[in-house]
């Protein structure tokens, strides 16, 4: 069987063969493709859904149906990448191609609402539509997204023994994050019951949650970054309550550096602990028009970088996370 990279091609290919010359009114379905470039843009796209399905540990001849799981995740980390919202709509329309999709079925950032050059807005502050969201089928995995704050394939993935306690503290265990990335997710002791009565009553190989409760379109880029922004606020308040929390912050942060096999010396952010950090250039303008924060406590960046979002970079935080 060919890889699914070049069955994706192929299916693009006889696309355009049918509808090359074809004037786009015949075609009121969008079933063909009707240019030359429209192909190699497309081509292009597969291309990189091929090439990141495969970093993320899916083998080269996946079926389409396995493949199809990944598309929403894929679309929602272009938007964490600050892809524009014009790049994620071509991306996904190479998809939707390939594989027989509904634009409608994923969510997306609005094209309209993009810059005509640059970023100057964060894709991830884009408003977009959650139809599922007040739905009661879904509240269980939307009450656990707020407090958790994972990607979706991740939650696709949860097992009843990914909860684990270490030193009196729970963690949620992703065996395979972004990237094949093994990750620890610290969950917040104000929200540990919440997590923990998720997990009740769930088998240790027993999926946490069923395809069915995955089958939606909840924005859960959406919450991770809500919960992000919650935890920042918490770190920042803490440390300001109490005036030995700051050090042991820093002392958690240097030991998960060390059981990651990092150096946090090498950290320009573990380095700069002392001093705020500034947003800059195209972000502060995006900050300023939205009324966000120019100035971020770097300790509580760091602490949710690397507890929460396993990013361990204050910029990257900022950026996707707290706009």
């Amino acid at each position: 069987m060919a890889s699914l990279k070049n069955r994706m091609e192929t299916k693009l290919h006889d696309m355009y063969r049918r509808g090359r010359g074809m004037p786009k009114m015949q075609d009121p379905q969008h079933l063909y493709i009707h240019s030359q470039g429209t192909l190699k843009t497309y081509l292009q796209q597969v291309d990189l859904f091929a090439a990141w399905l495969r970093d993320h540990g899916v083998k080269s001849r996946a079926k389409e149906a396995e493949a199809v799981t990944y598309v929403q995740e894929y679309l929602d980390d272009l938007v964490t990448q600050g892809k524009s919202p014009y790049t994620v709509h071509t991306a996904l329309a190479a998809l939707c191609k390939a594989f027989d999709l509904r634009m409608e079925d994923y969510s997306k950032p609005l094209r309209d609402s993009a810059p005509r050059k640059g970023r100057e807005e964060a894709a991830s502050m884009t408003e977009r539509h959650d139809g599922n969201m007040a739905d009661a089928r879904y509240q269980r995995l939307v009450d656990f997204a707020r407090v958790v704050g994972l990607r979706r394939a991740e939650y696709a993935r949860l097992r009843g023994r990914d909860l684990v306690c270490r030193d009196g503290r729970y963690y949620v265990h992703v065996l395979q994050g972004k990237g094949g990335r093994e990750q620890w997710q610290l969950v917040d002791a104000e929200d540990a019951p919440a997590v923990k009565a998720c997990f009740s009553d769930i088998a240790s190989d027993e999926l946490v949650f069923r395809r069915e409760d995955m089958t939606n379109k909840l924005n859960l880029h959406l919450l991770r970054r809500e919960q992000a922004q919650e935890m920042y606020l918490r770190y920042v308040e803490r440390m300001e309550e109490s005036p030995t929390y700051r050090q042991e912050l820093i002392q958690a942060l240097k030991q998960a550096f060390a059981e990651a096999g990092k150096d946090w010396r090498k950290s320009k952010d573990m380095c700069r602990l002392d001093t705020p950090y500034f947003t800059r250039k195209s972000i502060r303008r995006s900050m300023a028009a939205n009324d966000r924060a120019l100035r971020y406590d770097r300790v509580a960046l760091m602490a949710v970088s690397v507890f929460h979002l396993a990013h361990w970079r204050a910029d990257v935080t900022v950026a996707n996370y707290m706009r």
